[in-house]
């Protein structure tokens, strides 16, 4: 039970922080969140779309192995990792940990809650774009796919880190 709570909750953590820090990006420092990242979010009048640009800003493409980030494709927020990435991923698997309340069950947790928020925003990037979900699986779908599972790499990497954390705090002794 923790376990999946931790995930549920760890990913809302992740996807909050970041819309929070995205929202009050006008007084957050240029060092935790690119400026024009932030004008990205903003000048969006929509929600859906305002989501899309804090997925690209959790799961940026990852430099110098030739696959075409989020942001690339979508044509606006992150198109590289963010200290904020870092710092929500950080936290929700942080928070994942916490709930799980073993080491084990912490990585599982923080790493499903990125995988889990993976294919949520492949989902939410795949209906803003193409309504018809008869396209579910072609080709374009699957590029976007690609995108996010490879940008999730860094992101597990922090929520590893913070779920061992979490849940090396809370084990029972």
């Amino acid at each position: 039970m923790g376990q999946t709570l931790g995930t549920f909750v760890g990913l809302i953590t992740a996807f909050a922080i970041a819309f929070v820090i995205l929202t009050l990006g006008g007084i957050m420092p240029e060092d935790l969140i690119s400026s024009t990242i932030v004008d990205d979010f903003l000048l969006l009048p929509d929600l859906e779309n305002r989501l899309v640009v804090v997925g690209t800003v959790l799961y940026p493409g990852p430099v110098g192995i030739g696959v075409v980030g989020l942001g690339t494709i979508f044509g606006s927020g992150a198109e590289g990792a963010t200290v904020l990435m870092a710092l929500a991923w950080g936290t929700g698997g942080l928070v994942a940990g916490l709930l799980a309340r073993d080491i084990l069950g912490g990585i599982l947790a923080a790493l499903f809650a990125v995988v889990l928020g993976a294919f949520l925003t492949w989902m939410l990037v795949f209906v803003i774009q193409t309504p018809d979900f008869t396209q579910l699986f072609s080709g374009p779908s699957l590029v976007l796919l690609q995108a996010v599972l490879y940008g999730s790499l860094y992101p597990s990497i922090a929520a590893v880190i913070g779920g061992i954390l979490g849940g090396g705090i809370t084990r029972e002794r």
